[in-house]
């Protein structure tokens, strides 16, 4: 206690009733939260009437550790939990649901893969990153307690989305497996449902501290409620200015909410960030006052002063590719490992391209996610064409090509395993116009075959006509996609001599994120939505959403561009609130050093939420 500051001695020695602590980046709410813990014991609550409610199991093993550093472990009956973990707990306490089961994750990826079939709309979830933004969007409509046919979203039909919402409800229905959305909702129907077990539960525990109480849900908040029913002693530590997952059902709101639902319940801050430089504070806190809805608070930096961060503009990939390696590179020289160092990045697909990039220059890094570098249904066609000019005769290869672009080339003019250029002119031998297609084909693949490989995709692409093909058979966004993992493919072989060169590089690359993919033993707070591996020296790559809860010496935002921070998809007022919050959680995560970079090429814009900055740098 004597090391705190006012408020959070303030915040520790707060007793029964709520309390709503709006707790900023590194002001110590961990620290808060386990002192407070000892302290109602201290004051002579039983240990085993607390309860400490966190959204990921690492946080509360962490929580855990830190208050067991605190207190002899032998004396601890706290009760620490992530939300699913505890309604999961009192659910199965119950006689009508002792026997669920909880999917896994690895399943419920496999579960949503399956519904996308059943219903037809694997264009619309094309890759890893749209199969997690379906979840989300059935995750979010559970827990807001929604009818799938009144649920609002944008990212597919109406329709559509009501049949893969009942496609992958009916396949957990026929594995007799539940969600951790169906937990909460289970539970939550439950304890309104059964008096007596209400009752029980209600006396069980007398204190309840929530973390991150920001990414709480509409169903997860009336949880809540009712267990700390009718004491109501609710200790809950979030900051409104880092709540990033309404994707997944959080609604920010929420927290004025429990300032009004609750009789007498009061608000606090800690208002001291001590993670980060004043450089770094100033800069973060003018980004985040942009927004209106939020709570007025006054973050003052607790840490020395500091470089200002840096925000670059780049007129091509490759010039902000080569900064970023120089970052690197200086930062080693520097003493610092690749530990100390994180970039961060949008989506995903962004995560795998610069880790597959800085793997191909020899710089360690550490990336973990199921979506596999260069490994779309779009560069294995480009990467036909070139297997094929390379002297590849095998009819997958073939399959894969000869109608993109659309020339009505049937399969059954291929019979063999091994196609030989005579055998589609055989099949044609009476079609004059469909030779002519044929014969356009292989001069095609004749003319790239001593191209270097950067300039085949461009002839692929351009002159062959696949990215006119891409841009007919997707969406706009789906084709900007596209276009973007075709120019980051493009940077990354721009040095490959020949095709065996770019095969053999994206063999290492997949190889290497496999493996990476395949260790994931001790996560780090935060990193289920794309993140990094403890073990190890690399340099850090992951989403904004991964890095949340985390620090680094050093970190560097590439693409700091319209349509990608804000995303394209964000439309509204409170979509782009939400943004610019993911855009100040990713430059909180920096101590001393903070890159921000965007592109001008292109027609590409900076993001909006770097215009007052930029004018002042003028």
């Amino acid at each position: 206690m004597a090391n705190m500051n006012p408020d959070q001695q303030r915040a520790v020695n707060f007793r029964d009733g709520t309390l709503l602590l709006l707790a900023g980046p590194g002001s110590g709410k961990t620290t808060v939260l386990t002192h407070r813990i000892r302290a109602l014991i201290e004051a002579g609550v039983k240990d085993s009437d607390i309860l400490v409610i966190t959204f990921t199991k690492a946080a509360a093993l962490e929580m855990q550790e830190r208050f067991l550093q605190l207190i002899a472990p032998d004396d601890a009956q706290v009760t620490f939990g992530t939300f699913h973990a505890i309604f999961y707990s009192i659910l199965r306490n119950h006689r009508a649901y002792r026997r669920v089961v909880p999917i896994s994750e690895k399943d419920k990826l496999n579960m949503i893969r399956r519904a996308v079939e059943m219903c037809g709309v694997k264009d619309e979830c094309a890759d890893f990153d749209d199969l997690i933004g379906a979840l989300s969007l059935i995750s979010s409509c559970k827990n807001n307690g929604n009818d799938p046919d009144n649920f609002v979203q944008d990212m597919l039909d109406k329709e559509a989305f009501i049949s893969l919402f009942k496609a992958y409800r009916g396949l957990l229905d026929d594995f007799g497996l539940i969600d951790f959305d169906d937990m909460i909702n289970l539970c939550l129907d439950l304890l309104k449902s059964d008096e007596e077990f209400r009752h029980y539960w209600q006396g069980r525990f007398k204190y309840v501290l929530i973390d991150e109480f920001q990414d709480i849900s509409a169903n997860q908040y009336e949880l809540v409620k009712l267990l700390a029913y009718p004491e109501n002693n609710i200790f809950a530590v979030g900051d409104d200015d880092q709540s990033i997952y309404a994707f997944r059902g959080a609604n920010v709101a929420l927290m004025r909410s429990l300032l009004k639902d609750i009789p007498g319940a009061g608000q606090d801050v800690l208002s001291v960030n001590y993670r980060s430089s004043r450089e770094i504070v100033l800069f973060a806190t003018q980004v985040i006052s942009a927004n209106t809805d939020r709570f007025e608070k006054k973050i003052e930096s607790g840490g020395e002063a500091g470089e200002k961060p840096c925000v670059c503009a780049f007129k091509s990939k490759d010039d902000q590719n080569d900064h970023i390696m120089g970052l690197i590179r200086k930062a080693y020289q520097g003493s610092l490992t690749g530990a100390d160092i994180a970039i961060l990045v949008r989506t995903n697909r962004q995560g795998a391209e610069y880790a597959a990039y800085l793997r191909a220059n020899g710089i360690e890094c550490e990336y973990s996610d199921d979506h596999v570098p260069f490994s779309s249904i779009y560069i294995r066609d480009i990467c036909a064409y070139m297997a094929l000019a390379s002297g590849d005769k095998g009819r997958s290869t073939y399959l894969r090509i000869v109608n993109k672009p659309l020339r009505y080339i049937k399969r059954d003019a291929m019979p063999r395993e091994i196609v030989e250029r005579t055998d589609l002119f055989k099949y044609y031998s009476s079609d004059m116009h469909m030779r002519k297609r044929i014969d356009e084909m292989f001069r095609h693949i004749d003319r790239i075959r001593n191209m270097r490989p950067h300039l085949a995709l461009r002839y692929i692409c351009n002159t062959i006509g696949y990215d006119a093909y891409v841009r007919e058979n997707v969406n706009r966004d789906k084709y900007r996609e596209y276009i973007e993992e075709k120019e980051a493919f493009l940077v990354l072989i721009k040095e490959a001599d020949n095709y065996r060169e770019v095969e053999d590089l994206l063999e290492i690359i997949r190889d290497k994120a496999k493996t990476v993919s395949g260790t994931k033993k001790k996560m780090v707070p935060g990193t289920e939505a794309g993140g990094a591996v403890v073990p190890g020296t690399g340099v850090r790559i992951m989403t904004y959403h991964g890095s949340k809860g985390l620090e680094f010496d050093t970190v560097i935002l590439p693409d700091v561009n319209e349509n990608k921070i804000p995303s394209r998809s964000a439309h509204t007022p409170a979509e782009i609130e939400e943004e610019r919050r993911m855009f100040y959680v990713a430059i909180t995560r920096a101590k001393k050093h903070l890159h921000i970079l965007f592109r001008t090429d292109e027609n590409l814009k900076s993001s909006r939420f770097l215009a007052d900055i930029l004018k002042q740098m003028k």
